[in-house]
């Protein structure tokens, strides 16, 4: 530990009297701030970091004599640096807001526009319900399609706008079948020249009717055959 004495000594350079030399001033890093430069830095800093008007600089106090610090910048460490001239004044820690992205609306969007999966009917006209086919091929506990007034097309794919029954099977040609429901409730399917055919199984009947561009009158607990796919009729009794 260094006593009073030696710093003392070492002040005065062991002859007693204070040293005037700028060595050992050099070996020391303490920087003496006179409260004339104290006060030009804390003007500095003021305007570099824009606590004061931007447009309007602080003339400076004649009566500060200039400092070893003219012509820089002296900041505390740890503090920010200021900015540079032309570059946009923002407070510290200012949070700027991104705008909002339109990428989840798109998204939603393209989504719901996306062609929709498996077998479904797309009556673009609804008329009066006169019946249903149902299916089990692809769900044991049955699906349910809608058979209304007016005219039904058989396809793999819909395309335009019309009344689609879509099968989504290879074996279902993209223009396979016409089915027609009467205000009468009577129902007539035409097969339209499809690859796989269509096959008409009677209600209490073993053999199979097979449709190839001919058309017939289908009833209720009739079975019908598009391709693979078989539908059951269920009509309503008016």
């Amino acid at each position: 530990m260094v006593s009073d004495k030696d710093m003392e000594s070492r002040a005065t350079g062991g002859s007693g009297e204070v040293s005037t030399s700028s060595a050992p001033r050099a070996r020391n890093r303490t920087v003496m701030l006179t409260p004339e430069i104290t006060g030009e830095v804390r003007a500095r800093f003021a305007r570099d970091t824009g606590e004061g008007s931007s447009s309007q600089a602080a003339a400076p106090d004649p009566h500060v004599p200039s400092s070893p610090f003219q012509g820089s910048s002296y900041l505390p460490a740890g503090r920010a640096q200021p900015h540079r001239e032309g570059e946009r004044e923002r407070a510290p820690y200012q949070h700027t807001q991104s705008a909002p992205s339109s990428s989840a609306p798109q998204s939603r969007q393209a989504a719901s526009s996306a062609p929709a999966k498996g077998d479904r009917v797309i009556w673009a006209k609804e008329g009066r319900l006169v019946g249903f086919m149902v299916s089990f091929d692809n769900n044991p506990n049955g699906e349910v399609f809608d058979l209304r007034c007016g005219r039904l097309i058989v396809t793999s794919e819909a395309a335009g706008n019309g009344n689609f029954l879509v099968i989504s099977d290879e074996s279902v040609s993209p223009m396979h079948a016409i089915l027609r429901m009467g205000e009468d409730n009577q129902a007539q399917i035409l097969d339209q020249l499809s690859e796989h055919g269509t096959i008409i199984k009677r209600m209490g009947k073993d053999e199979e009717e097979r449709l190839s561009g001919d058309k017939t009158v289908i009833g209720h607990g009739d079975l019908i055959r598009f391709g693979k796919r078989n539908f059951h009729v269920c009509m309503i009794v008016v």
